[in-house]
C-alpha cells in the first residue's frame, strides 16, 4: 500500500520537475503554456485522487488488521480458558484413576483374605482368644446354673411339714438357710 502512495508521489514529482525544467520557448505563444499547465493540473488532481484512495484503502486495511488482532486476542483467551479446563479435567481423571486402582487393590486383598484366612495370623489369634473367652463364659454360666438349682432346692418347702408349722403354712423366707448365704 505504501508503495502505491510512494509511486504516486514520485509520479507527481517527476511531472512537476519535467514541467518546470522544460520551460517555455520564447517563440511559443502563451496559450500553449496554459494547455501544459492544465495537463499538469489534471495529472496533479489524478495523483491526489489516487493518494486519497490509497489512504482510504490503508485506513480500511488498518481497521481490518485491528479487528483481526482483537479477534486473535479473544481466541487466545478462549484457548487459555479451555486449556485450564482440560488441565483440571485431566487432573481429575488422574485422581479418579488412582482411586480406582486403590479400590481394585483393596478388593483384591480382601478376596485373598476371604479365600485364605491363614494369611492373617492376627485375626486367627483373635478368633482363638474369643473362643477361649467363650469357653470361660460357658463354664461360668454352667456353675451359675448349678448354683441357682441348689438355691431353688433350698428354698422349696420340705415334703414333711415341721411340727411348729401348720399344715398349710409355708416356711418364711427369713428361716430359709440359703437366703443371703453362699453355700460355697
Amino acid at each position: 500500500m505504501r508503495e502505491k502512495i510512494q509511486t504516486a508521489y514520485l509520479a507527481v514529482a517527476m511531472i512537476l520537475l519535467a514541467g518546470g525544467c522544460a520551460g517555455v520557448p520564447s517563440g511559443v505563444p502563451p496559450t500553449d503554456q496554459n494547455g501544459g499547465q492544465r495537463r499538469v493540473d489534471a495529472e496533479l488532481r489524478d495523483a491526489k485522487a489516487e493518494a486519497t484512495t490509497l489512504r482510504a484503502d490503508l485506513a480500511a486495511a488498518r481497521i481490518a488488521t485491528a479487528k483481526q488482532e482483537a479477534e486473535l486476542r479473544e481466541l487466545r483467551r478462549q484457548v487459555n480458558e479451555l486449556q485450564q479446563i482440560v488441565d483440571a479435567r485431566h487432573a481429575e481423571l488422574i485422581g479418579l484413576r488412582e482411586e480406582r486402582d486403590r479400590l481394585v487393590k483393596s478388593a483384591t486383598i480382601a478376596q485373598v483374605r476371604v479365600a485364605d484366612p491363614s494369611v492373617l495370623p492376627a485375626s486367627t489369634a483373635d478368633v482363638h482368644a474369643l473362643q477361649a473367652k467363650l469357653h470361660e463364659m460357658e463354664s461360668a454360666l454352667a456353675s451359675l446354673t448349678a448354683e441357682i438349682d441348689q438355691m431353688k432346692k433350698a428354698i422349696r418347702p420340705s415334703p414333711q411339714p415341721s411340727p411348729r408349722m401348720g399344715e398349710g403354712a409355708r416356711p418364711s423366707p427369713a428361716s430359709s438357710p440359703a437366703r443371703g448365704e453362699d453355700k460355697r
